[in-house]
């Protein structure tokens, strides 16, 4: 035993020699959660900024760009009709919706009024912005029929009764309850942010387990393993040592990102011994993966072209980079052939829902089974001699 935590830590001491494997363990992670998780998205919630041009500039025009503009999906800024399309052309906003002369006077005829709707090809939100300008429309002209209706039969100004439907319409309270499901009061929301840090953490650890497994086969290229041989300590003992290294590298990679992004982002990992258990179970896989890769290539250069491109790639699938929810059903059942879908799966159970150690049992299983697979085929293809 004391040989093979010798050679771990000489592994280890090797490993943080490098000046660039700060860079790559912690650095890197930090910088990419940062850009994908909070500079691109604030909060987590990212709200599409489109304009809206009032052509007609009256009252009822008015309300219905006020209307719109009160929902909390999307940002509308108002502006004349030049600078928008001026904007739109030189492709500096998403799109507009544009109100056109005679919006007020259509609908008070109960004539359907214009309303035109402009967007970019890509952006995706544009059917949430027509179904917003649809409901406020509806709702306009509803008050308006229901005004002149008022004024045709009292003979009053159908303004005023316009006004007040409008108020009443304003204080009707949300008719959908939104609760959020949790096993614990504590627990924050899984926002872009905390997604995002989970993912990267992931996938920055099984690039850097992936370069510290490499070293069998350098050691092999560079004639150190049959040197390492001819010393007392066995086979058994030195790829024991050289795993228990792999192994402590992970963690101090982990725990030391985990909690600078709970300093920094202020994100909550949940349960210690739940994710103990869950990121024990992510690191032996990883090992399991690099120790398979090694088994198919000849060089640690090859291991590492090849090993980056199936993490970059897997990572893409299993919503590292994204949520797996919004990409088709066919890759949503490929994720779940994948080692990062499991790792997500269970921080999403420890960071969204609070849960403990039993809940998070079923991606660790899998991930162990993972790491049975490819530990077998890799210490069967690895070849030392």
């Amino acid at each position: 035993m004391r040989k093979i935590i010798a050679i771990a830590g000489f592994e280890i001491k090797r490993m943080f020699q490098k000046p660039q494997s700060f860079l790559l363990l912690f650095g890197m992670p930090l910088l990419f959660t940062f850009l994908f998780g909070g500079a691109f998205s604030g909060d987590g919630e990212y709200k599409p900024e489109l304009y809206a041009v009032d052509v007609d500039q009256t009252d009822l025009s008015q309300a219905l760009i006020q209307d719109v503009q009160a929902t909390d999906a999307v940002t509308f800024k108002t502006a004349d009709e030049s600078t928008v399309t001026e904007k739109f052309d030189n492709q500096e906003i998403t799109g507009y919706f544009l109100v056109e002369k005679g919006f007020e006077e259509k609908l008070q005829n109960e004539e359907a009024p214009q309303v035109v709707f402009v967007s970019s090809p890509s952006f995706e939100g544009a059917a949430l912005v027509e179904h917003l300008i649809n409901e406020s429309l509806v709702k306009l002209k509803m008050i308006t029929a229901a005004g002149g209706f008022y004024g045709d039969t009292t003979g009053e100004d159908p303004a005023a009764i316009q006004e007040t439907i409008s108020d009443e319409l304003k204080s009707v309270p949300a008719a959908v309850e939104t609760i959020s499901v949790t096993k614990s009061e504590e627990q924050q929301m899984m926002n872009n942010m905390t997604a995002r840090s989970a993912g990267f953490t992931i996938m920055f650890v099984m690039i850097a387990m992936l370069t510290s497994t490499g070293t069998l086969l350098e050691a092999r290229q560079n004639g150190v393993w049959y040197r390492m041989m001819s010393t007392p300590a066995s086979k058994v003992e030195l790829l024991g040592g050289y795993m228990l290294a792999f192994f402590l590298i992970g963690w101090i990679q982990f725990g030391i990102l985990m909690t600078v992004s709970q300093w920094l982002f202020q994100i909550e990992w949940g349960d210690t011994l739940a994710n103990i258990l869950l990121v024990s179970s992510l690191l032996l896989c990883t090992m399991g993966l690099g120790l398979f890769i090694a088994g198919f290539v000849k060089t640690s250069e090859q291991q590492s072209v090849y090993g980056n491109l199936i993490i970059i790639s897997t990572c893409m699938l299993a919503g590292v980079y994204w949520p797996v929810e919004i990409m088709p059903d066919f890759i949503q059942g490929v994720a779940k052939f994948l080692p990062q879908y499991w790792g997500m799966a269970g921080f999403t159970e420890l960071t969204v829902r609070g849960g403990g150690m039993t809940d998070i049992l079923a991606p660790a299983g899998i991930l162990v089974g993972f790491a049975v697979v490819f530990l077998i085929v890799g210490l069967r293809r690895v070849r030392f001699e």
